[in-house]
């Protein structure tokens, strides 16, 4: 049975920044690249990574208003950030979906990274494991 509590979050547990921080320690990526969030939340790890590793980021978020939040997250980052290997064009594209992961198609070479802290809705007394 799913807690209550993640129901009512639906899902959503943001990573501290100093967890982000930690991570961003442990992990490399070619520069120029491209980084993935399936689960982006409002944006703000994959924003914290995409500068670090110097990526472009790309995300999906399945809850309305938090794709909004990412999607204005990743411009501010995209404007702010002069990234020289990144055309204008490819700039203003979108880079936050607002749907379910499950519905991304992506080519098989299309992210360096794919970061992953997804929603996790069941814990070790439910029956599913």
């Amino acid at each position: 049975m799913t807690r209550l509590p993640n129901m009512e979050k639906a899902g959503y547990f943001p990573l501290p920044s100093t967890v982000t921080q930690l991570i961003q320690t442990y992990i490399t990526a070619p520069h120029g690249g491209r980084i993935l969030d399936p689960a982006a939340g409002e944006g703000t790890a994959l924003v914290t990574l995409a500068q670090s590793l110097q990526l472009e980021p790309y995300g999906v978020e399945l809850h309305e208003e938090r794709a909004r939040l990412a999607r204005e997250s990743v411009q501010t980052f995209l404007t702010r950030q002069h990234l020289p290997h990144l055309p204008n064009q490819l700039a203003n594209r979108t880079r936050i979906l607002h749907d379910s992961y499950m519905n991304l198609i992506t080519s098989r070479d299309g992210y360096n990274l794919l970061y992953l802290n997804p929603p996790y809705d069941h814990d070790q007394d439910d029956d599913g494991g």
